[in-house]
């Protein structure tokens, strides 16, 4: 189906009013103009038939007593009113009184029966009109009268006028009615073309601005000054943006307290795994020492001590900041991100859960690095939240498939496990804030609803599909950065 644009329609509403108007109007001239041409082809048929009836009724009666000095003039007559009305008249056709033609213009009807003549019942009557084709297929208005009186019938007078005269004037007045209209088509086009430009700019404008706050611009604002409606449809958008952009700011807010909320939760979940993964290298750093302290004098085993207490402490730096880094709450920075990274950094944030747990980490990754425009840290924020969600599902054990892919014009990643899976009562609700199955002090129910809180503000969604006692796919969907392409499908 075809869309149209403003002006296009504008122009198209115009001049289809236009051509219905002139076509109406023109139809309505056309057939009065016909009835009227036509009425006065029948008084002036009425009149030539009265005159000429009487001509030949006195003629004929002139005949009957014997008093003809010429015996053409029937005839003749006949022939002078054809060439005084050659206009109009095509035929003058003379009966006796049963209807044997005995005068006519055309010469070979004469001795024939003219089947229209009329009989001595129509001599009270007024002349008789109707309408019949010619012999060369133009329309003929036929007038006939009787001939003589009602005591004395002589016969009758058929007449023929042509009616081509008035089709042509007809004719003419359409092709006037249609030039009429294409020139007033063509004013209206120019006009309209003015006329639109004034009015229509304005909307189109703000059109424009209203499509780039569609696509999340939301510091765009009308420009249209008209005091007109379009002026006040522009004044009331840019209220409606600036409470928007009010509402989008308070958002951001309420979103980076929530998700550090829920940031410090997951952090005390971590505890125990950084406290492991503290207290290994730890024990070493502490052996090392005693070890020195027994036999100080041994300068190679002091340096290869040195060593590995160098090496424990490193391992305690690189833990302890890994956990500041994930703590720590930020303004949200969109760069170019890996979820593939992403992904692969929180397990390791939950290895010692993981391994706990017995829980297999299998990646399936796309290649390319899934990557999208989003925040680094609130990405990591999200996938942890649905990561330690399926060891929490998995007290036994079981396996957590990690995949990543890029559909059409999307990244998706799926975080799936084998644990209990999520009744279809609870489903629609798991991403309520501080819904949560779990014992008292043990969650805050924001894990979900942070996730589901991230992926929107990154213009994503996140759905789940869950099956008792088989397990629970999470499945993140983002937007691709504007200059990537599609490179593969995920079923």
């Amino acid at each position: 189906m075809i869309r149209l644009g403003l002006r296009a329609r504008f122009f198209l509403y115009s001049n289809t009013l236009i051509a219905a108007t002139m076509t109406i109007v023109t139809l309505f001239a056309m057939v009065h103009e016909r009835n009227t041409q036509h009425l006065a082809i029948d008084q002036r048929g009425r009149s030539i038939a009265d005159a000429m009836g009487i001509l030949i009724s006195d003629a004929l009666a002139q005949e009957a007593r014997g008093n003809v000095d010429d015996p053409e003039y029937i005839d003749n007559s006949i022939t002078e009113i054809l060439q005084r009305n050659q206009d109009l008249m095509r035929y003058v056709v003379v009966c006796d009184p049963v209807g044997r033609v005995i005068h006519a213009s055309d010469r070979p009807l004469i001795g024939g029966f003219f089947p229209r003549a009329l009989g001595p019942e129509a001599a009270a009557e007024p002349p008789v009109t109707g309408p019949r084709q010619g012999a060369g297929g133009d329309r003929l208005l036929e007038v006939r009268t009787t001939l003589g009186t009602a005591t004395d019938f002589r016969g009758s007078l058929a007449i023929g006028f042509s009616l081509e005269p008035v089709e042509q004037r007809v004719a003419d007045l359409a092709r006037q009615a249609i030039t009429a209209a294409i020139l007033l088509m063509l004013v209206n086009s120019v006009l309209t073309a003015v006329y639109v430009e004034t009015l229509i700019r304005p909307i189109l404008s703000l059109n424009q601005t209203m499509k780039r706050a569609a696509l999340g611009n939301l510091g765009v604002r009308a420009s249209a000054r008209t005091r007109d409606e379009v002026g006040e449809l522009g004044d009331a958008f840019n209220r409606m943006m600036d409470e928007l952009e009010a509402a989008h700011d308070r958002e951001k807010v309420q979103l980076s307290q929530l998700a550090h909320t829920e940031k410090m939760a997951a952090v005390g979940t971590l505890a125990a795994g950084v406290a492991h993964e503290v207290n290994n290298p730890l024990a070493g750093v502490l052996a090392c020492v005693e070890n020195m302290k027994a036999d100080p004098d041994d300068a190679d085993q002091r340096e290869r001590y040195l060593d590995l207490i160098v090496d424990g402490l490193n391992r305690i730096e690189r833990t302890v900041n890994t956990l500041l880094n994930f703590s720590r709450q930020r303004d949200m920075t969109l760069e170019e991100t890996s979820l593939n990274h992403n992904l692969k950094h929180v397990v390791e944030l939950v290895g010692y859960q993981l391994r706990r747990a017995g829980i297999e980490v299998r990646f399936d990754l796309d290649e390319n690095g899934a990557v999208v425009l989003a925040d680094h840290f609130q990405m990591e924020q999200l996938f942890l939240n649905l990561v330690l969600n399926a060891v929490q599902a998995m007290p036994r054990g079981g396996e957590l498939v990690l995949r990543t892919r890029v559909v059409e014009d999307a990244v998706v990643a799926e975080v799936r496990d084998t644990g209990t899976g999520i009744s279809e009562e609870i489903r629609d609700r798991i991403f309520d804030p501080f819904f949560t199955t779990r014992e008292v002090g043990e969650g805050t129910g924001l894990g979900l609803s942070v996730s589901d809180s991230i992926t929107a503000a990154h213009g994503g969604t996140i759905e789940v599909r869950s099956t008792l006692g088989v397990g629970t796919i999470f499945r993140v969907e983002l937007p691709l950065p504007p200059e990537e392409t599609t490179r593969g499908e995920m079923s």
